[in-house]
């Protein structure tokens, strides 16, 4: 470039390619010319509400299942998007319970960072069905989109968070009683040494369960689940466990009244609200107990999960204490088992006329279903039965059942 200057005759020649150079350094970019094209993949699936469409007619227009799990989930991720009676807005866009993850080129496990061949099969013949109806433009594999419904892969909120792993610290969970407020804690023996228990009571904050009513006061299924699973914490300690109370309110302790009423103001155990959604609910305790569980892996000997719910059938229905565990885990079949015979035992003993109709068996929850630590679910009673408020209104009776199915515990973990 110095030579054509220098060479007046090309001299108005050089000064042209000078500014064609400037040119083009502005209107393309250092390394503009070696990038290659990105196209931009929207998050979710979403859709605009025709005449007469309602809910139902969107899940079904997009192949997806019409239960409760999905309208619940499409009206959360929706929230603000309905007239006063619940209805779709006319011309409105609307979110699907569909997530839209760009396909890594090898495979559906590779690309969502799972294992389950049987799940991936699942998310595929889903893609290929709404490929083959037009809903979607395109086979996966050459758009590189791949739409990844709720309901086949139970996905995360805040719209469907990434798929990408959380990163979460590799240090061990901290033990935390504060959940415990003024009680006093003495290890009065080692017996669960080595033994870390997450307790899940059941329901909570925007959730209060199942509601009964005695004397004109309402009886909120959480607030009775949490007080036995607090007073079972404290017993567990006091035996040498380490316990991690995974839903926890920052104002209840222990309570000694009938009546507990229901605040609403529970949280995760690290600080989360409580979705108002009930299947996020549910995921963001299991996520909890896996995670800590896992990181919990090489400090204790033992781990389980227990869940404390109270039942709710028809009013004039007693029902005793009974038992749910995971289906084909052996070591929670044995747990729950053990607690069966303490409380059988306990009743003979206290009430030798009364007998115990409780039972064990095996039912497909999704707390039970989706953890990986031995898992057992615990309903105290029915909630709607005047007999049955009794066992769960009294303190001392509230206490009873905390000390037995520690004592069952016990047991268990001597063997």
């Amino acid at each position: 470039m110095l030579e054509l200057i220098k060479n007046k005759k090309l001299f108005p020649l050089s000064i042209f390619l000078l500014l064609a150079l400037v040119y083009f350094q502005i209107i393309f970019p250092k390394n503009a010319w070696t990038q290659t094209a990105t196209v931009s993949i929207p998050a979710t699936v979403t859709t605009v509400a025709n005449k007469g469409n309602g809910v139902l007619d969107l899940l079904g227009r997009f192949k997806l299942a019409k239960n409760m799990q999905n309208i619940e989930y499409f009206q959360g991720i929706n929230s603000g998007s309905f007239d006063r009676n619940g209805g779709l807005l006319l011309g409105n866009t609307y979110i699907l319970p569909i997530k839209i993850v760009r396909f890594d080129g090898s495979t559906i496990r590779s690309t969502l960072n799972i294992t389950d061949f049987d799940l991936a099969k699942k998310i595929e013949n889903y893609n290929l069905e709404v490929e083959k109806t037009k809903l979607k433009k395109g086979h996966y594999k050459t758009t590189k989109e791949l739409w990844v419904p709720f309901e086949i892969l139970l996905l995360d909120s805040n719209d469907f968070a990434d798929f990408n792993k959380k990163k979460t610290s590799k240090r061990e969970p901290q033990v935390d009683y504060s959940f415990l407020k003024d009680a006093k804690i003495s290890r009065t023996s080692k017996d669960l040494e080595g033994v870390a228990f997450y307790i899940i009571a059941g329901h909570g904050g925007p959730d209060p369960g199942a509601i009964g009513n005695r004397d004109g006061f309402e009886l909120h299924e959480h607030e009775y689940a949490y007080d036995v699973s607090a007073r079972l914490a404290k017993r567990l300690i006091e035996n040498g466990a380490d316990v991690f109370m995974i839903i926890q309110d920052p104002n209840d302790g222990i309570r000694d009244e009938q009546i507990l009423r229901n605040g609403g103001n529970e949280r995760m155990i690290n600080g989360d609200a409580i979705s108002p959604i009930q299947i996020e609910r549910l995921k963001q305790r299991t996520d909890i107990v896996n995670d800590y569980a896992q990181r919990n892996t090489n400090k204790y000997k033992h781990q389980a999960l227990i869940e404390i719910h109270i039942d709710s059938r028809i009013t004039d229905r007693r029902v005793d204490i009974f038992f749910y565990h995971r289906s084909g885990c052996a070591r929670s079949v044995k747990l729950s088992k053990d607690l069966l015979n303490t409380i059988e035992e306990k009743y003979r003993k206290a009430q030798p006329n009364r007998g115990y109709s409780g039972t064990v068996s095996a039912r497909d929850l999704f707390t039970l279903r989706n953890t990986t630590i031995p898992a057992i679910f615990i309903e105290l009673g029915n909630i709607q039965n005047p007999a049955d408020q009794i066992r769960i209104i009294e303190p001392n009776n509230r206490q009873a059942i905390a000390n037995w199915l520690c004592d069952g515990i016990i047991k268990h973990f001597r063997k």
